[in-house]
């Protein structure tokens, strides 16, 4: 700890004595720049306002300053100023568009425009006093963009400061650590975070270093259930079902596909080293010094080819059975992450990190190669929804084209196809190259992605492929839609959420070399987990003579090898949960599950769930395990559901990040009890970020991703009043965070608070305060860059026009889809009626003719339309409307069309109003005035230290 804080600390102080020689040039320009306007200033002989003002003195005023402003901006990159000088024709029709042009030229221009006021006989003092304002203009923002170029680098040395204060600390505790841990192994190590971290420790050495074991037969006996193999189901194989039966031909295929896939040595290359030490990077296992190292190791292809060399010898597959740990323990260390969860790292070595995530690559290959099986086309249709035979044939009966459903015109369709597509299995590998597994992500809402991790745009849940740090918000998504269309078709919809609690520390040994045997995973390969998972581990707080621990249960966080296993454990409990409902799916972000359908299948998915936990040895999280059944009773289509089924099923709220499912009015609400937990906790982040820019740094780091990503992305189908909902919630965020102590209802927020904080170090009581435009725009453009999650909701509110009939404004997005279903099903319910009465009226005259039968015959004609057909006066009738809405999620082009609407974006309002941009819009005019546009000179920017701060990872205080 010591020796990596030291680094760090010498990294910054290379960076601060470069930039040093920077800051003082800076200064001695802006003292340059003030004498030139203080001079210019006093040589000013014009005065505006007075009557017997001399005309020739404000010429010469213009010249003065003239000169005076390229001397200011002498030597300067080239600059753009504003015109404003469109001439506009009738209509708001420009007709002399030159906004911008360079400063050199505006000021040639205004020279010519002076010496040709000379001559002209109708000369007015108004357009050379527009003139001299302008020219004082461009030297007080001269002087404005070096003062805020000063005070960037003010901040940024603060935050240098602030950071060496906190590597000084860590440097002294870890040699402190070490003094006391030399004096006897029976002191207590330095004390290190808040009771909420000790006691999280304390849960997770209590599960880790005891034994949990899981049964064996029991798990074999689960899954030959599940699979109809194994000894008893051989001896009643002698019917055509049993030789026929698609689960035991998927497990098959699995089997051999992991078998042959994974027998051979392990391929390693160049290429592959890469790829791997960039999973180790993203998965952040490493420490601050190591990841540095790692960095460095990846951009150097001798080492590099050295480290493939070595692997090819140490990961042929008779070597992969007799690794070990070796002796040494592993280091371990405690980290907090953005949602307020302890976990628990191993600082491995990097060529053993580098090897076991090989090893787990191409384990985790195999897994995903074996998994596509499931969609092979011989055995996909074990996944569809099990239809009744009478109500099919009946259905068919009135619509004779209604067995041949497809994507495009059928909502179960389109489900299975979305569930194939982006939630089966995302965060598997298909390569030993492809590094968008995600591994250790599931729980960290995107708040430590990289801005290419996280997709700005909604993912495409039609045609594209998935992102594991958007499927929290995919999950919403489609649950949302579903809730729409069940409520429509069935009249109530039932939701059922749960997780595992403590699942990797949790999950018994035994139970994941159970599943990597029964599917058949080499035995090399079986041994080598086993070896992985039996790790001795100390505590790097706890000093160098810290207990040593042994790991018997639970797996380490962050690491491919055992992410995967996890996944093709977790894979049997969605197939479980489909084949037990009856084809209906269980929606995974990792061991986060969530369900929902009808309450007989949420039921039964349930009754799977617990009966999966206990087997496979694990417990589930009773406080994230809820229920919610909402009801329409006025839908003819809804029938009650069975009060046995009802009372098994859990009864807390559910909820999805900062939101609440109220099942009486059929959607998500803001949980403001959610919110101020975690504004209490970012609030004591923020207390020990005493420098502006590292306030700034935490604050960003929760505010960009995590806090907005846990209201959902907006959508159709979350309503149209959502993006209102979480631009309150996300007020009532910014006012208790910044609240006053003694007032628990100010109105403070972000702005405030840093423009208040750089008045008080950095300000003087004459200056202006700290504009908007410095404090919201990007660090590149010399501002502080201030994250503001708003834009992206605003952007889809659409503002009130007092001047248009209510008939006549467009519906909004969600009333808009509806009425568009509603319209279209009822016109294909028209022509279906129809079509039906010309079948039925065809198919009477046609066996009448043919045999000549008595009219007492038509029964027999009409023997197939009984299972709900009404007669008016002995003739059949078509469905009613409510029952032929009921199949409209079964096939029906505008109720397929519906969901896929509810799951998109609605169209902006203002389209050209994004994150990005936001700022430069909503400060133009601030900008323009107070800096001609440009906040900083980029020469000067301290943008080195900057960047070397700021690379680093937000580490949570414990």
């Amino acid at each position: 700890m010591a020796t990596a804080a030291s680094s760090s600390a010498a990294i910054l102080s290379t960076m601060k004595h470069v930039t040093t020689n920077k800051w003082d040039k800076a200064e001695a320009r802006l003292e340059e720049i003030k004498d030139y306007i203080r001079d210019a200033e006093t040589k000013l002989v014009y005065k505006p306002g007075n009557a017997n003002a001399n005309p020739h003195d404000l010429e010469a005023d213009v010249a003065k300053l003239l000169t005076a402003v390229r001397k200011a901006y002498a030597g300067a990159p080239t600059i753009e100023v504003s015109t404003r000088a469109g001439l506009r024709a009738k209509g708001g029709k420009v007709r002399a568009t030159a906004s911008h042009e360079s400063l050199e030229d505006r000021l040639d221009t205004i020279e010519r425009m002076l010496s040709n006021a000379k001559y002209s006989s109708g000369f007015s003092p108004s357009a050379a006093l527009s003139w001299r304002s302008e020219l004082l203009d461009y030297l007080h923002q001269s002087q404005r963009r070096m003062e805020y170029t000063i005070l960037f680098g003010k901040l940024t040395n603060e935050w240098a400061n602030f950071r060496f204060s906190e590597l000084s600390d860590s440097i002294a505790s870890a040699k402190q650590g070490d003094q006391l841990s030399d004096v006897s192994s029976d002191d207590e190590g330095i004390p290190v975070g808040r009771k909420e971290m000790h006691d999280q420790r304390q849960v997770w050495e209590s599960l880790v270093t005891n034994l949990r074991t899981s049964d064996k037969d029991k798990i074999v006996h689960f899954l030959d259930d599940l699979f109809h193999a194994g000894p008893r189901y051989k001896e009643e194989s002698g019917s055509v079902e049993e030789l026929a039966d698609l689960r035991l031909t998927l497990l098959t295929k699995m089997r051999s596909s992991i078998f042959h896939g994974s027998k051979g040595a392990i391929p390693v290359d160049v290429p592959m080293v890469k790829a791997a030490i960039k999973a180790i990077l993203s998965a952040d296992q490493l420490s601050s010094e190591k990841r540095r190292a790692m960095i460095d190791l990846s951009s150097r292809e001798n080492v590099l080819s050295e480290i493939a060399d070595i692997l090819k010898i140490d990961l042929k597959l008779a070597a992969t059975e007799r690794w070990s740990w070796g002796n040494t323990p592993i280091k371990a260390q405690m980290r907090k992450a953005i949602n307020g969860k302890y976990r628990v790292y191993m600082d491995i070595e990097l060529l053993d990190s580098i090897l076991i995530q090989c090893v787990g690559q191409w384990i985790s290959v195999q897994i995903s190669q074996a998994l596509k099986q499931a969609w092979n086309p011989v055995v996909a249709t074990v996944w569809k929804t099990k239809e009744d035979e009478k109500r099919m044939a009946a259905i068919k009966s009135h619509l004779p084209s209604f067995d041949t459903p497809n994507p495009g015109n059928s909502v179960r369709e389109l489900r299975n196809d979305i569930y194939k597509r982006i939630f089966f299995s995302p965060r598997l590998p298909t390569s030993m190259l492809d590094g968008t597994s995600g591994v250790g992500s599931y729980d960290d809402n995107g708040s430590g992605a990289t801005d290419e991790q996280i997709q700005t745009s909604l993912t495409d849940l039609q045609y594209g492929s998935p992102n594991v740090f958007n499927l929290k918000t995919d999950i919403l998504r489609v649950c949302s839609a579903e809730m729409s269309v069940q409520k429509i078709v069935h009249g109530q919809f039932c939701l059922l959420q749960s997780d595992f609690e403590w699942f990797g520390p949790s999950l018994p040994h035994s139970t994941l070399i159970t599943i990597m045997e029964y599917f058949r995973f080499p035995k090399e390969l079986v041994q080598f987990t086993k070896s992985f998972l039996d790790m001795k581990l100390h505590f790097q707080e706890d000093g160098a003579n810290g207990a040593v621990l042994t790991r018997k249960t639970g797996i380490p966080v962050s690491f491919q090898l055992t992410d995967g296993i996890s996944e093709l454990l977790l894979f049997v409990l969605d197939f479980a949960v489909n084949q037990r409902t009856g084809g209906s799916h269980l929606y995974r972000n990792h061991d986060d599950l969530w369900f929902w359908g009808q309450p007989s299948q949420c039921a039964m998915a349930w009754e799977t769930i617990c009966e999966f936990t206990k087997v496979m040895g694990l417990q589930l999280n009773k406080e994230k395990t809820a229920c919610a059944h909402a009801i329409d009773d006025s839908n003819p289509r809804f029938t009650p559901a069975c009060k046995d089924e009802l009372a098994k099923l859990p009864t807390k709220e559910v909820k999805w990040g900062f939101l609440l499912f109220d099942e009486k009015e059929w959607k998500w609400k803001a949980n403001k009890s959610a919110i101020k937990d975690h504004m209490d906790e970012l609030r004591f982040q923020l207390k020990s970020r005493t420098s502006v820019m590292a306030h700034i740094q935490a604050y960003n780091a929760y505010i960009k991703n995590f806090l907005p990503n846990n209201f959902g992305q907006v959508i159709v189908g979350l309503g149209d009043d959502h993006p209102i909902m979480v631009l309150e919630a996300l007020q009532y965020a910014q006012r208790y965070l910044y609240r006053r102590d003694s007032e628990s209802d100010s109105s403070g927020n972000v702005a405030s608070h840093v423009r208040k904080t750089i008045q008080e170090r950095f300000g003087s009581k004459d200056k202006q305060p700290v504009p908007d435009c410095f404090l919201y725009m990007g660090v590149e453009h010399g501002g502080l860059g201030l994250a503001n999650p708003a834009p992206a909701f605003a952007q889809f509110i659409q503002l009130p026009k007092n001047d248009i009939k209510d008939d006549q404004r467009a519906l909004p997005p969600m009333k808009d889809a509806l009425k568009v279903m509603n319209s279209a099903i009822s016109e294909n319910y028209r022509n279906e009626s129809k079509q039906f009465v010309t079948r039925l009226n065809n198919k009477r005259q046609k066996q009448r003719m043919q045999s000549k039968q008595s009219e007492s015959d038509d029964s027999d004609i009409e023997s197939d339309l009984s299972y709900f057909t009404k007669k008016v006066d002995g003739i059949p009738q078509f469905m009613s409307f409510s029952t032929y809405m009921g199949t409209s999620e079964q096939m029906g082009y505008p109720m397929r069309q519906f969901y896929a609407t509810l799951l998109e974006e609605p169209p902006a309002v203002d389209a050209t109003v994004s994150n990005q941009n936001w700022a430069a819009r909503m400060f133009d005019g601030e900008l323009e005035d107070m800096f001609g546009g440009y906040i900083a000179e980029e020469e000067f920017l301290s943008l080195g230290l900057y960047k070397t701060l700021a690379e680093e990872k937000v580490r949570w205080s414990g």
